[in-house]
């Protein structure tokens, strides 16, 4: 009677602990995928942030006079490359595709484009209180739902996009 006792305690144990096992495997799980949530996202913020910051510097460095206004700027970030030629925005999910337009608040009517390098020309009127408008864009696609479509044989840009977008008024 005794070791049967002990055989079904010890299979009580064994199942018991084998649930405690899963339920740790099951939270880990949830933690890395929140962690890698969070990562992305964050990567995405501080792109649109320094992707701002360029904006504003390319505007100013910009000869306007001779190139005409700069509207757009796009990159891509971490994105596949093959043989120097892109194979396609986050082709495998794991990059960010980055748009910044500007738009330029303040110009009189009859200006087509600031001239924001010569403050001190012949008409002040054209750069007094110019500002743009920085809107940054940045997308990325979750590298969990690109695996998963992998796997089960679909192809990776039937993952949707998650956006991130920051706004930005700037004063030249």
């Amino acid at each position: 009677m005794r070791k049967g006792f002990s055989l079904i305690t010890a299979l009580v144990v064994i199942v018991l602990m084998a649930g405690v096992t899963a339920m740790v495997f099951n939270t880990a799980g949830k933690i890395v995928k929140e962690t890698t949530t969070q990562y992305r996202k964050e990567q995405a913020v501080l792109l649109a942030k320094s992707y701002t910051e360029y904006a504003i510097l390319a505007i100013q460095g910009h000869d306007m006079a001779a190139n005409g206004c700069l509207r757009t700027i796009t990159g891509q970030v971490n994105s596949t490359q093959f043989n120097g030629v892109n194979a396609g925005a986050n082709a495998n999910g794991d990059g960010y595709t980055v748009t910044v337009r500007m738009y330029y608040i303040g110009l009189p009517p009859a200006v087509a484009c600031p001239v924001v390098n010569d403050l001190d020309n012949a008409n002040p009127s054209t750069n007094q209180d110019l500002s743009v408008l920085v809107d940054v864009n940045v997308r990325y696609r979750d590298p969990d739902q690109v695996a998963a479509l992998l796997t089960n044989g679909g192809v990776a840009t039937d993952a949707p996009w998650i956006n991130y977008n920051r706004r930005t008024l700037q004063r030249l």
